[in-house]
C-alpha cells in the first residue's frame, strides 16, 4: 500500500470480464459470495437490504455483516489482491476467532458483483477505523494494460468511528430492470448454505432466513439417508472420502428445482446436479428427485471445484468417483420412483368403477387372476388409470370362466402386458361366445316361462313376482350386476303400501327397487291381464316423486338419479291416458307391457345367436342341436 488513503489493484483487463461478467450472471451467487466472506470473517449476522419496486438509477443492494472487518492494510493486501489463496497464505483452514472452516479459496469472489452491476462500494470497520472505497467497472476497463487500477476512496465514509467492526458492500448500477423478489432471493440464499442458523443468521429485508426457506426433507413423499442407500456413503475408503445427507422424491414434478445439491464446508458447490446421468427411460423420474449431500473432500486439500465456485470439477479424480457413486444412487432412487408410481397407479386402477369392492366378492383364485391383469395395466405406461375402466369390465365379465383364467396364466408366464391382453380378448372370442350362449340359453328358459305366465295365466304373486326379483335383466337386458335390490325393495314396499280397500284387479303384483350404478329403477308390476289406467299412472308417479324427495342423494351410496317403470298387461286406447303416459315418459317414468319386455329379451338373445354364427358358428344353437341329435 502506497498510502493509507491510496489503494491499487493489479489485474489484466480481461480478468474482470472472465471472472466477473461471465462467471456470475445471477444475483443469488453474487450475494452468496458476500455471505461467504462474512462467514470467513466470523460474522454472526448478515443483512441483505434492497428497495421494493423497479430498478432505478439510485437503486442499490446493500450487504452488511458484523464480522472482524478490515483495516486499510487488509483491504490492500488481502481484499484487492486477485487470486489470493487465503487458506494457503494464512496456513490454516479455519477462521481466527470461531474456528470455522473457511469457505474462500480462490480470491476472485470480490469480482462477482461485476457480473450483475457496474459499481461496487466497500466500507469496512476495524478497531475504530473505517475505510471506504468504490470500484467502477468502466474505470477498471479503461485502465491501461500493465497499469494499476486505483479504487476511489470515499472520504466522507472513511476515518475514525465508534461503530462496531464489520463490513458493508453496496452494489449499484445494476444491469437488471426487473424488480428483485424478496422470497425468491431468500430461498436462493437458503439453498446455498447449510451453516445458516442460530450461530450465523442471514436476513433479507429484515426477514430472517430459516430452515423453511430451504428444500425440506419433510416435503418429500419418500426420502432416504445417504448412509442407508444400497451403496452406502463411502466414496473411497482408502482416501477417507465419504458423503452424508439425503435424497428424496417430491410429490409434484418440477423442471426447474430438481436434482441433488452438493455442499462442502457448509456452502453449495453445485446445485441441481444429476451427476451427469443421461437416461431416457427415467426422464419423468428425474423431475421428482431432490436431495442434499455434503462432500467435504471436494474442497479439502485438493481443490475440486470450478473457478466460479458453482460446480464440481467432474473430470478430477474426486469428481469422477463422486459422479460414479451419484449415478448409482440416482438409478436406485429412480427404481424406487417407479415402484411408488406403480403402487399409486395400482391403487387408482383398483378403485376405478368400484373394482376393489367387486374384487372382494370373488374367490381367491379369481382375485389372483384379476390382479395379474391389473398389474399388466399398471406396468404399461400407455394405460392411464382413467382409461382402465373398459379393460376392467372385460375382467369382470370373464373372470368366472376357467378357460379365461387359464389364458391369463399363460400370458402372465410369458410376461403380461396390455398388448397381450388385447390379443387375449381376440383369442377369447370363441370361449366368450360359448359362455355367453350358456347364459343366453339360461335366459331363454326364463323367457319361455314368462311367456307361459302371460299366455296361460299364473299365480301372480307366487310366480311372476319371484321371477322379476331374481332376474333383473328381464326389465333391462343390458343390466349386468344389480345391487341394493333387497334394501330398496323393502323400503318401497313399506313406504308405498296400497290402500286396503283397493279392488283386487287394481292391485299391483309388487313394487321393486333395482339399483344399477348410481341409478335407482322403481318398477311396479301390475297383473298381466290388466289394461293401463290413469290411476295406475298416478300411482307410479307418486312412488317416483316420493323416492326422489326422500331417497335421492341422501346417505352413503345413495342413488344420484331415479327412474320409474310401470309394467302392465295391455296399453290403454284412452286418449287422456296415452297423453299422460307421454308426459311421464318425458320425466323418465315409462310404461311397458310384459310382452314388450319379452320381445326385447328375445331380440337380445337373437343378436347373440347372430354373433355366434358369425364368429363361432360351431357354438350356435342350431349346430349344438345337430350335434346332440347325431
Amino acid at each position: 500500500m502506497v498510502s493509507p488513503l491510496r489503494f491499487t489493484m493489479k489485474f489484466e483487463p480481461a480478468t474482470i470480464e472472465h471472472l466477473g461478467l461471465k462467471l456470475y450472471v445471477s444475483l443469488p451467487p453474487v450475494i452468496g459470495e458476500l455471505v461467504s466472506n462474512a462467514w470467513d470473517a466470523d460474522a454472526e449476522r448478515v443483512d441483505v437490504v434492497f428497495p421494493e419496486g423497479p430498478i432505478t438509477e439510485s437503486y442499490e443492494v446493500v450487504v452488511t455483516d458484523d464480522g472482524s472487518g478490515m483495516d486499510a492494510s487488509d483491504i490492500q493486501e488481502a481484499y484487492l489482491r486477485i487470486g489470493r489463496n487465503c487458506r494457503e497464505e494464512l496456513g490454516t483452514e479455519y477462521s481466527p476467532i470461531k474456528h470455522r472452516k473457511l469457505m474462500g479459496r480462490k480470491g476472485i469472489g470480490k469480482l462477482a458483483a461485476f457480473g450483475v452491476a457496474s459499481e461496487l462500494e466497500v466500507r469496512s470497520i476495524k478497531d475504530g477505523a473505517a475505510v471506504c472505497i468504490r470500484l467502477d467497472y468502466e474505470d477498471m476497463k479503461a485502465t491501461p494494460k500493465g497499469g494499476d487500477y486505483e479504487p476511489k476512496v470515499v472520504k466522507s465514509r472513511t476515518g475514525p468511528t465508534a461503530e462496531k467492526n464489520g463490513t458493508e458492500v453496496r452494489i449499484t448500477k445494476l444491469h437488471r430492470e426487473r424488480a428483485i423478489a424478496e422470497d425468491w432471493l431468500r430461498r436462493e440464499l437458503a439453498r446455498r448454505y447449510t451453516v445458516v442458523g442460530d450461530d450465523f443468521k442471514v436476513y433479507v429485508n429484515k426477514v430472517r432466513i430459516t430452515p423453511k426457506d430451504r428444500r425440506l426433507r419433510d416435503d418429500c413423499r419418500k426420502s432416504w439417508d445417504i448412509a442407508k442407500l444400497p451403496d452406502g456413503d463411502v466414496i473411497n475408503a482408502a482416501s477417507g472420502w465419504k458423503v452424508s445427507g439425503w435424497i428424496g422424491l417430491v410429490e409434484k414434478s418440477s423442471q426447474v428445482e430438481r436434482g441433488v445439491d452438493v455442499f462442502a464446508r457448509g456452502k453449495a458447490v453445485e446445485l441441481d446436479t444429476m451427476f451427469g446421468l443421461k437416461t431416457t427411460d427415467v426422464q419423468f423420474a428425474r423431475a421428482y428427485v431432490v436431495g442434499e449431500i455434503a462432500a467435504e473432500f471436494v474442497d479439502d486439500v485438493q481443490d475440486n471445484i470450478s473457478t466460479g465456485r458453482n460446480s464440481v470439477q467432474w473430470e478430477s479424480t474426486a469428481g469422477q468417483e463422486l459422479q460414479e457413486w451419484g449415478q448409482k444412487a440416482l438409478k436406485w432412487v429412480f427404481d424406487q420412483w417407479r415402484l411408488l408410481q406403480q403402487k399409486e397407479k395400482e391403487e387408482k386402477i383398483i378403485k376405478t368403477a368400484d373394482f376393489d369392492r367387486w374384487l372382494k366378492t370373488r374367490t381367491a383364485r379369481e382375485q389372483k387372476v384379476a390382479m395379474k391383469l391389473v398389474m399388466a395395466f399398471v406396468e404399461d405406461p400407455n394405460v392411464e388409470p382413467e382409461a382402465a375402466a373398459p379393460l376392467l369390465e372385460i375382467v369382470k365379465a370373464n373372470i368366472e370362466f376357467a378357460a379365461f383364467q387359464e389364458l391369463v396364466d399363460e400370458i402372465d408366464a410369458s410376461g403380461a402386458n396390455v398388448e397381450m391382453l388385447m390379443k387375449l380378448v381376440g383369442d377369447w372370442r370363441i370361449i366368450e361366445a360359448r359362455e355367453h350362449l350358456k347364459l343366453a340359453d339360461g335366459r331363454l328358459g326364463i323367457m319361455e316361462t314368462l311367456s307361459d305366465y302371460i299366455d296361460k295365466g299364473a299365480l301372480e304373486v307366487q310366480q311372476i313376482q319371484p321371477l322379476f326379483e331374481e332376474h333383473g335383466w328381464l326389465v333391462n337386458p343390458s343390466w349386468g350386476e344389480v345391487t341394493g335390490q333387497t334394501t330398496y325393495t323393502q323400503l318401497l314396499r313399506k313406504q308405498c303400501a296400497e290402500a286396503k280397500d283397493l279392488a283386487t284387479e287394481d292391485r299391483r303384483i309388487d313394487i321393486l327397487g333395482y339399483s344399477v350404478g348410481g341409478t335407482l329403477h322403481i318398477v311396479e308390476l301390475k297383473r298381466p291381464q290388466r289394461t293401463l289406467s290413469r290411476k295406475d299412472l298416478d300411482q307410479i308417479e307418486q312412488y317416483v316423486d316420493w323416492a326422489r324427495t326422500n331417497i335421492l342423494g341422501s346417505g352413503t351410496n345413495a342413488p344420484t338419479y331415479i327412474r320409474g317403470l310401470l309394467i302392465v298387461g295391455k296399453l290403454s286406447g284412452d286418449g287422456s291416458v296415452r297423453e299422460k303416459m307421454k308426459r311421464l315418459a318425458g320425466d323418465d317414468i315409462r310404461v311397458e307391457t310384459f310382452r314388450d319386455l319379452l320381445n326385447t329379451a328375445e331380440t337380445v338373445y337373437g343378436d347373440v345367436e347372430k354373433r355366434l354364427k358369425k364368429i363361432a358358428p360351431e357354438y350356435a344353437r342350431e349346430s349344438r342341436k345337430s350335434r346332440k341329435k347325431g
